[in-house]
């Protein structure tokens, strides 16, 4: 997975992190920090901003017709939390803080001017676009294919593959979810979720 280079460094050297941070100074963008559970966008509202997740993670959600919520995908540091709705007239779903976030929101009138849309800035938009592409279509066949246990399973080495990765040194995974949400992300109610994080736990492979 690609993974947004730290453009707070100052001695950061390669050219996407180099050109994100110059294109922010030049439209005065700050960073803007969330507490937990906030929305800061809503499933219909016209698209005002794209939200770069700066520390912290987002969630993307729909509300179904009956109540139930889904959610779509999580936007972890470095991802570009509203990128599927540029361009269009009203955003396909709401965003979400989980715990303390910080975000950068790059407007929609700013992104659209080629002083922003450097080629380091648009070949890392491809990128992100095509990551997050990649993961949904896993999600689908998770979601869609596989019974409770491995779709447990599946969310966990989702988050390690988008860990960055040094050496033999493996990180170590913390679901960002409540039981709660991994059942809104995955299909499964509190119950399957609440009894195969216990079997897993059980057997050694998680801790709780």
């Amino acid at each position: 997975m690609a993974h947004l280079p730290d453009i707070s460094n100052r001695d950061a050297t390669t050219s996407v992190a180099a050109a994100i941070r110059y294109a922010l100074k030049r439209q005065n963008i700050e960073p803007v920090s969330l507490g937990a559970q906030v929305d800061i966008q809503h499933e219909g509202d016209r698209p005002k901003s794209m939200y770069l997740v700066k520390s912290g993670w987002i969630y993307s959600y729909a509300l179904l017709a009956d109540g139930q919520r889904q959610i779509l995908f999580l936007h972890q540091a470095g991802d570009i939390a509203g990128l599927a709705d540029f361009g269009v007239e009203r955003v396909s779903c709401s965003l979400r803080s989980m715990g303390g976030c910080v975000v950068l929101p790059i407007p929609i009138t700013a992104i659209a001017t080629a002083d922003f849309l450097t080629p380091e800035i648009i070949t890392y938009f491809l990128q992100k676009s095509a990551q997050m592409q990649s993961i949904l279509m896993r999600t689908l066949i998770a979601v869609g294919r596989m019974d409770a246990r491995h779709r447990i399973v599946w969310l966990i080495l989702m988050l390690d593959d988008r860990l960055p990765h040094s050496g033999d040194q493996r990180p170590i995974v913390e679901i960002p979810l409540n039981q709660s949400e991994i059942g809104d992300l995955i299909g499964l109610t509190n119950v399957s979720v609440s009894k195969m994080l216990c079997q897993l736990s059980d057997e050694g492979y998680i801790c709780l």
